[in-house]
């Protein structure tokens, strides 16, 4: 909870907006600092006393004993601060590693670290370990195979000669902050985690009425609100927090580990009255001038927003460069048009663009890729967002597309929308945050195989596998770029590798075939493989069987997740997939006993519907999954659970023969 301890606390309202301006982005990184800078910490500092070893109130994890984590900020003055102290004991040899390393990130274009101490203490006696104590800086990049780079750097300290026993005491501030904020400040403070913490202390120092939001959630914790003069602050007295156990199976959406979140930003609308102006751009002439050549080259106004969205999407190549300012800030989209490349700001500038000279409304809107279903429990701030799509409306509907997808098919009213949840539109109305739900529903399955095995020849022939698979909405967007990607003869390896797994050896009888239909966005994939040898010995010489698995059928639920928990299960919703099989029987059926089943699972989560019928020499088995919601509450995991074992179990299946059946 947040205790008050002056009263009559009034939260300012929304502040005026970033003056329109278009920066000139960097397009190349900030220099990577030289060598280590230490000082003393800023005034603002408290000291605050780490636990004593002897007096724990917890046991050691993973060999480490947490006595002190210790963060104070303060968002006064034009360079905010955030002082960070850690204080750890190694309880055994397996802490070692942790203890005699450490890590800080930061962004040079604007952020710059001092370091403060580095201690030791042994056997009673606290020694300096900044001499021996090697700090490098290296570019941190963790996201360069995504095409994504930001400029971030790692500065990596290593200490010489820890030992167990020891307890490991550093402290350093990190000054500065995103320009593209104008001044305004946001801040997330862990409360608990997976391990226990002896002494969890927090400060947060504000401009008075700057601290338009915060809270702390989930759970509680004890933060005092201190009220002065001229500032105020948020305050977590030394205290012991306790490990929480993260269950695995929650949606992205739940925060499990409580935190204090404070932030200048009063509401979503405050935080789209910052970002519009960022995207509110002059129109172009190269951009305009395509938009020209796309109309007189379609004939109808939803045939040129989808030439439009094809040319962003395919014909400028993903590239993030977002350095300093241009983590939030758009290149200019007749730069992107020219250099052929751009991130999500980029490509959502240039089709906005686009889309508004061929006479749509499109708007820029912030979203979230993972957690984009819990903004509504977030506090308000740029922070809460990592990607930006177009919003678009047309005849009284409103579509969501997503520039950075590439080779979607469909046309407008069928193509595959983006949905995060939720979405904050930049379009000057600073209405807030807007669901991205769609109102219709897929009713057709975006997955559908056909297979007939032929096992007519008995053991002593190969069997013939032929395969239709359909695929239709977002799979028929992923498998157009996976051919476009690796070729058909990369699909045909990747499939025969499939059966060689599954059926050992086998080869195809012809070349796999791809029929496209782009303005309905399917995808069709025919296959006719040999199964050279498909069967297994069986216990006796006459016997032998054949198993495999619809594989349409997958998972739908996260497995090993905990069967009785506190948090929600998450579902991979939207799923719908649809897997037939035609069992040619040997004998033309004859002499084969085979009922006709039928299995039918309900559940909060997900449809499951399994049918086999024997027609003579077919013997036909029908498999339909169809996902219900994104997650489904904590009571009802251990029901969902259980059926979702047993769906997986139905969908394998075999066949035990004898000689005298062929």
């Amino acid at each position: 909870m947040l205790r008050c301890v002056l009263l009559g606390c009034v939260l300012a309202s929304m502040v005026p907006s970033l003056a329109l301006t278009q920066p000139d982005l960097p397009t190349i990184a900030a220099p990577v600092p030289a060598e280590a800078v230490f000082g003393a910490p800023p005034n603002f500092v408290e000291d605050v006393t780490p636990q004593d070893p002897e007096n724990a109130v917890f046991d050691s994890f993973g060999g480490v004993r947490y006595l002190l984590i210790d963060d104070q900020h303060d968002a006064r003055g034009d360079e905010p601060a955030l002082y960070v102290r850690r204080v750890r004991e190694a309880s055994n040899a397996s802490a070692i590693e942790s203890l005699a390393s450490f890590e800080v990130s930061f962004d040079p274009s604007y952020e710059h670290v001092v370091f403060h101490h580095i201690r030791l203490t042994r056997d009673g006696e606290t020694l300096d370990r900044q001499p021996r104590t090697q700090i490098e800086f290296a570019r941190h990049e963790s996201n360069r195979d995504r095409q994504m780079l930001n400029g971030e750097v790692t500065a990596l300290a290593r200490i010489d000669d820890v030992r167990v026993g020891d307890t490991v005491d550093y402290a350093y501030t990190v000054y500065g902050l995103n320009p593209t904020y104008g001044g305004r400040d946001f801040r997330r403070f862990g409360l608990n985690w997976g391990v226990p913490v002896e002494r969890r202390s927090i400060r947060s120092i504000w401009p008075r009425g700057e601290a338009r939001f915060f809270d702390t959630t989930p759970g509680e914790a004890d933060i005092e609100h201190l009220r002065r003069r001229n500032h105020e602050e948020f305050r977590l007295a030394p205290t012991p927090r306790a490990a929480i156990s993260f269950e695995r199976g929650t949606p992205n959406r739940v925060s499990q580990y409580p935190m204090l979140r404070i932030s200048s930003f009063s509401d979503w609308p405050d935080v789209a009255a910052w970002g519009t102006p960022l995207f509110t751009l002059a129109p172009s002439t190269p951009v305009q001038t395509l938009a020209g050549e796309i109309a007189a080259a379609h004939d109808t106004p939803e045939a040129r927003l989808m030439a439009a969205l094809r040319f962003v999407q395919d014909d400028v190549r993903y590239l993030a460069l977002t350095y300093g300012e241009g983590s939030y800030v758009p290149a200019a989209p007749s730069a992107t048009l020219e250099s052929r490349y751009g991130d999500c700001k980029a490509k959502t500038a240039l089709l906005v663009e686009l889309a508004r000279a061929l006479d749509f409304e499109a708007d820029p809107a912030l979203v979230n890729l993972g957690a984009g279903r819990g903004l509504d429990q977030r506090e308000p701030s740029p922070g809460a967002f990592n990607h930006v799509i177009v919003r678009l409306r047309h005849d009284g509907e409103t579509l969501w597309l997503d520039p950075t997808r590439s080779y979607q098919g469909g046309t407008l009213d069928v193509v595959d929308q983006a949905d995060y949840g939720f979405a904050l539109p930049l379009d000057g109305s600073h209405e807030g945050l807007v669901s991205m739900a769609s109102a219709t529903t897929q009713s057709d399955a975006t997955l559908d195989i056909h297979e007939t095995l032929d096992l007519s020849g008995g053991r002593d022939a190969p069997a013939l596998l032929t395969v239709e698979t359909v695929l239709s909405g977002p799979n028929a967007d992923r498998y157009r770029a996976r051919i476009a990607r690796d070729g058909l003869s990369g699909l045909q390896r990747d499939y025969l590798d499939f059966y060689n797994q599954t059926f050992g050896a086998a080869d195809f009888v012809e070349p796999i075939d791809v029929v496209d239909d782009i303005d309905a966005n399917r995808l069709t994939i025919r296959e006719k493989v040999e199964l050279i040898a498909p069967f297994e010995d069986g216990d006796r010489p006459e016997a032998y069987s054949i198993r495999f698995r619809a594989h349409a059928i997958s998972g739908v639920i996260e497995s090993n997740a905990e069967r009785r928990r506190e948090t929600p299960l998450n579902v991979y919703h939207p799923t719908h997939a649809r897997h037939v099989v035609d069992l040619i029987l040997t004998n033309g059926g004859e002499g084969w006993t085979l009922e006709d089943e039928q299995t039918e699972i309900d559940n909060a989560a997900f449809r499951y519907d399994y049918a086999s019928t024997h027609m003579g020499p077919v013997y036909r088995m029908e498999f339909e999954l169809r996902s219900l919601a994104h997650d489904v509450p904590p009571d009802a995991a251990l029901e969902v659970l259980r059926d979702h074992r047993t769906m997986l179990n139905s969908a394998y299946y075999g066949f035990d023969l004898t000689d005298s059946d062929g």
